[in-house]
C-alpha cells in the first residue's frame, strides 16, 4: 500500500472499508491532539493547530478519492468540510446561546431550523461515504478498487490438473448439446 497516496493524493478512488480506517484514525488523533491540553499544564495550543492543517489535508484528500469511487467529483469534498466546520461553530453558538441569553421566538426557531438542516446534511454525507457502494467497476476517476485484489488472485489461480477437457474452464462459450 502506497501511504504517501492514500493520505496526500487528491487522485484515484478509495473504497468504504479503508475511508472508515483512515477517518477513525483521525478521529484519535484529532482526540489526543486537542484533549492533550486539558490534562497537561506546559501544552501549546500552536502545536495543536500546526497538527490540524496536516489532518485536514489527509481528511480532504480521503474524501475525495471516496467521492471519487461513488463518482462524484473531489470538489465535494470542500463542501463537506465546510458544512462540517459550520456544525462545529452552530452547535458551540447554539448551546452558548440557550444557555442564559434571551433571544426573540423567531431567533430560536431559525436556530432550530438551522439545527435540523445540518443534520440532515450531515446525515447524508454519513449515509454517502460510509455506506453506499462505490461505482461498480471503472469509472472516470479510475478502476474499481474494491475488484483489483479479486481479478489479480482469479486471474492467478492454476488450472486443476486430471480432470477431463469437457469439465475444464476455458475462455469461449460452453458447446451446445448436438
Amino acid at each position: 500500500m502506497d501511504f504517501v497516496w492514500l493520505l496526500f493524493s487528491f487522485k484515484g478512488r478509495l473504497n468504504r472499508a479503508r475511508y472508515l480506517v483512515v477517518e477513525l484514525a483521525l478521529l484519535a488523533l484529532w482526540g489526543v491532539t486537542w484533549l492533550k491540553p486539558l490534562f497537561l499544564v506546559s501544552s501549546p495550543q500552536a502545536l495543536s493547530w500546526i497538527a490540524a492543517i496536516p489532518m485536514m489535508w489527509i481528511d480532504m484528500a480521503t474524501t475525495a478519492k471516496r467521492l471519487h469511487d461513488r463518482n462524484r467529483s473531489g470538489w465535494w469534498a470542500l463542501a463537506v468540510v465546510v458544512i462540517n466546520r459550520l456544525s462545529y461553530l452552530y452547535y458551540g453558538a447554539f448551546f452558548g446561546l440557550s444557555f442564559g441569553v434571551d433571544i426573540p421566538i423567531a431567533g430560536e426557531m431559525l436556530l432550530v431550523m438551522l439545527a435540523i438542516a445540518l443534520s440532515l446534511l450531515q446525515t447524508w454525507i454519513v449515509i454517502e461515504l460510509f455506506f453506499l457502494p462505490g461505482t461498480d467497476g471503472p469509472n472516470r476517476f479510475g478502476p474499481d478498487p474494491t475488484r483489483t485484489a479479486r481479478a489479480a488472485a482469479a486471474t492467478s489461480r492454476p488450472e486443476p490438473q486430471g480432470l477431463p477437457d469437457f469439465l475444464r474452464r476455458s475462455g469461449s462459450a460452453p458447446h451446445s448439446a448436438r
